[in-house]
């Protein structure tokens, strides 16, 4: 892994753990791709939740080949949220039935399965070719401050 994406994250939460063990990080679709894209000011749901989901934001676009499973249902960021409880989320903006829509609008958009494997780097080159999603356009509730509509590296295609 490149040192300098350990050392700017400054610790080991779960993401970083699994990258050090060389196991997959395992990611709802929704983190798979927004984390490249919403300021983590916006995310802000205490110290751990933000170390980890600067640690997934530094290594997505690190584009290096960490290996992501996608996963179903909360994942190794959810377990650092706030908001998760009891197995799920709980977030006023969307609990878990509307984030599993969410997520399923996504995994659409990418092409992607639960269950799939992909590094990152190759991740980096999907969410590239594919964004921005139709769920950003119609669904996504961060849409007015998401980077994928701005000129950085989820540019606005001509639908």
């Amino acid at each position: 892994m490149n040192p300098e994406v350990r050392d700017r994250a400054g610790g080991r939460g779960s993401v970083m753990a699994s990258v050090e063990r060389k196991e997959a990080i395992r990611l709802r679709p929704h983190h798979l791709f927004c984390s490249r894209f919403l300021p983590l000011e916006l995310l802000m749901r205490g110290e751990g939740f933000a170390r980890v989901v600067e640690e997934l934001k530094l290594l997505t676009l690190a584009e290096s080949d960490v290996v992501v499973a996608v996963n179903e249902g909360p994942d190794q960021v959810c377990e650092y949220c706030p908001d998760y409880g009891e197995g799920r989320c709980q977030n006023p903006v969307g609990d878990e039935e509307k984030v599993r829509k969410w997520d399923r609008r996504v995994l659409e958009g990418l092409g992607l399965s639960y269950g799939e494997e992909i590094t990152i780097r190759d991740l980096a080159a999907l969410v590239a070719e594919r964004a921005p999603l139709d769920f950003c356009r119609d669904r996504c509730p961060w849409k007015s401050v998401c980077s994928v509509f701005g000129t950085g590296e989820g540019r606005d295609r001509e639908a």
